[in-house]
């Protein structure tokens, strides 16, 4: 009877070890399959998302070079390469310039080489980055330029624009300048569902630049290092899609659209400024600007523009007498006075409490 129990056990421990075997091997079996389906799955979902990038990289280009040839600007590189693959950019561009087309100055800002970079999980991005520097050029000035981190990214949400971020860092634009950072950032707002849409902000976006040394051998009223120069603008009203960016502004301005600016900063000696206004467009596009603004060193900072000739005599003199009663020091060492003004530009005039101290139409 022990044998015959001893011989049971046995067949029943190799029956489980035989059974554990072929679970084990149909375990593997099992995850080699899913694993294969994950990698094959996984890459052909890869492939899809970067041929639909591609996709929208191709259209979205032409689109934008259609919008900015409206307001004077135009695009061109020498190649472009779209890559489907992993692990490879999106697109590549060399050559890249954008450059204007009208007005009497001439000016381009160039990249040797751009490479961009789809999303693969998330929202919809794009990452275009500079790799090889470029070159800067104005009128008859020509310059090569480079930067350790410059690029631009694009997202969407829903099939929408979300934002649109660029950002660079130690940009060295030979004899000219040289900028620690310069950043931007545009954000759609949601719609909201109110009865004066034309009070709405639709975008919102930010703009610094700081730390910039300019060469000292170049001609200007104040110094050669300018700390800060910061902005937060809000575009009040809803834009409207259109095939013809023009048509989109146009309606955008006849629904009472404008620009507030809550918050500006200027920080460059002999000048320190703090401001807020907005800006309106006629029907022409040509900016009305109005700002409230505290400041120390405009004084200084006018005068010198008048010593130059760049501003008009008879009105600086009036003006000058105008800010000088309202001047006042903010804390006994300063050295500049700190005032108080309303400074606007329309029409091709530049005022200061309201009298025009610039008149570009003469």
């Amino acid at each position: 009877m022990p044998h015959i129990f001893h011989q049971i056990v046995l067949s029943a421990y190799s029956a489980l070890k035989n059974l554990s075997i072929s679970i084990k091997k149909k375990a593997a079996a099992v995850l080699a399959c899913f694993f294969s389906f994950c990698l094959v799955f996984g890459t052909i979902y890869i492939i899809a998302s970067r041929n639909i990038a591609i996709k929208q990289i191709r259209t979205q280009l032409a689109q934008t070079i259609s919008w900015i040839n409206e307001i004077g600007l135009d695009i061109a590189y020498d190649h472009i390469e779209f890559n489907s693959m992993f692990f490879s950019p999106v697109v590549t561009i060399d050559n890249f310039r954008i450059y204007n087309n009208r007005g009497l100055n001439n000016w381009s800002i160039g990249f040797n080489r751009i490479e961009g970079f789809s999303n693969i999980f998330g929202s919809p991005r794009i990452r275009f980055e500079s790799v090889e520097g470029g070159k800067f050029s104005f009128n008859d000035f020509v310059s090569e330029m480079d930067s350790s981190q410059t690029f631009l990214d694009i997202t969407g949400k829903n099939g929408l624009f979300k934002n649109l971020m660029f950002h660079a860092e130690d940009i060295n634009i030979r004899d000219f300048a040289k900028i620690k950072k310069i950043a931007y950032l545009l954000e759609a707002l949601p719609p909201r569902q109110l009865n004066n849409s034309t009070t709405i902000p639709s975008f919102e976006s930010f703009f610094e630049i700081n730390n910039v040394d300019i060469n000292g051998l170049l001609d200007y009223p104040l110094s050669s290092h300018l700390t800060l120069f910061y902005t937060k603008a809000d575009i009040i009203g809803r834009i409207k899609p259109d095939e013809y960016f023009l048509t989109s502004l146009e309606t955008w301005l006849k629904e009472g659209g404008f620009i507030d600016v809550p918050n500006l900063i200027v920080q460059w000696k002999p000048l320190m400024l703090v401001g807020r206004g907005n800006i309106a467009f006629n029907e022409k596009f040509a900016p009305r600007i109005s700002f409230n603004t505290s400041s120390k060193g405009i004084l200084r900072l006018i005068n010198d523009l008048h010593e130059t000739g760049f501003f008009d005599s008879k009105n600086v003199f009036v003006a000058n007498i105008l800010l000088s009663n309202k001047a006042y020091k903010l804390k006994p060492d300063d050295e500049e006075l700190t005032i108080s003004t309303p400074i606007s530009y329309s029409d091709g005039k530049i005022a200061i409490e309201n009298l025009t101290i610039k008149d570009f139409t003469k």
